[in-house]
């Protein structure tokens, strides 16, 4: 698999605790199921209709194809690495007399149906989250975001939180020189809706998440190169799928980097 190409690689995992539903054995067995996180996200991107398995559907009419998925459910209370995807993204159909246009990146989708199928076995605390995201294959996410930065202002107040950001990227995309640029163009995406600042240095220390993380043979050859304290109305799995696509898109903005970045987000555990 190209980390350039069309097939490259897109990774996300979700990191915290997971109290498994006390019923959840019983039912399982009852109704004969042994449901992963590969089965359970399968279905869930299913019914929302972002991403089908079905041999009879177009490769075009999904957000992504599925790879594979795993999730550590151990009930010991520290933080695991509880579910994670690994997809490649299709190429958008295209439209006859038009040219075909990157899709916005899928992160907010590919979030939701790992935090559903997470929530269908249990509670969940949500302490970070990680993707691999192939930037060449991201399109211009701004005016989506400006769309969607009111959402997330609407928050009571005493769940505001501080996160920590982490990127790794190819030493060539020079990341670290451009830091003030990719900072700016972060902030103009929150629409003032979040505080973005940079920390020094860019080996920032992320508790909240379990190692090692999904993709990290794909993300060989990355190097940490910015880190970056946010300051978000609240923290949910959308919260983080947000940020993570903040920091792409302006990274995406600035650098016009073509490879792969990993961005970390990372919650006070």
């Amino acid at each position: 698999m190209s980390d350039n190409g069309p097939d490259a690689p897109f990774v996300v995992g979700l990191h915290g605790v997971l109290t498994r539903h006390p019923w959840i054995d019983r039912v399982s067995a009852d109704c004969d199921l042994d449901e992963d996180v590969f089965g359970l996200a399968v279905k869930r991107a299913a019914a929302f209709a972002w991403s089908s398995t079905a041999l009879t559907d177009p490769p075009a009419d999904n957000l992504w194809d599925h790879h594979d998925a795993d999730g550590d459910w151990t009930q010991d209370g520290t933080v695991r690495q509880l579910a994670w995807l690994h997809a490649s993204l299709p190429q958008p159909a295209r439209t006859p007399g038009r040219k075909r246009r990157a899709r916005r990146l899928p992160v907010l989708p590919v979030v939701t149906v790992l935090a559903d199928a997470l929530r269908r076995i249990g509670t969940v605390r949500l302490t970070g989250t990680h993707a691999l995201v192939p930037l060449h294959r991201a399109g211009d996410a701004r005016v989506a975001l400006a769309e969607t930065a009111d959402w997330y202002a609407l928050a009571d107040p005493s769940g505001a939180a501080l996160l920590t950001v982490t990127v790794a990227a190819p030493p060539s995309a020079r990341l670290a020189a451009r830091s003030a640029e990719i900072v700016a163009a972060a902030r103009e995406r929150t629409h003032g809706r979040m505080a973005v600042e940079i920390l020094k240095p860019a080996r920032a220390t992320t508790p909240g998440l379990a190692r090692p993380l999904a993709g990290q043979v794909q993300a060989e050859g990355l190097r940490p190169a910015l880190a970056l304290r946010c300051a978000a109305p609240e923290w949910s799995t959308d919260v983080a799928a947000w940020t993570t696509e903040v920091c792409a898109d302006a990274i995406r903005a600035v650098t016009g980097a073509s490879g792969p970045v990993l961005v970390t987000v990372s919650a006070e555990v």
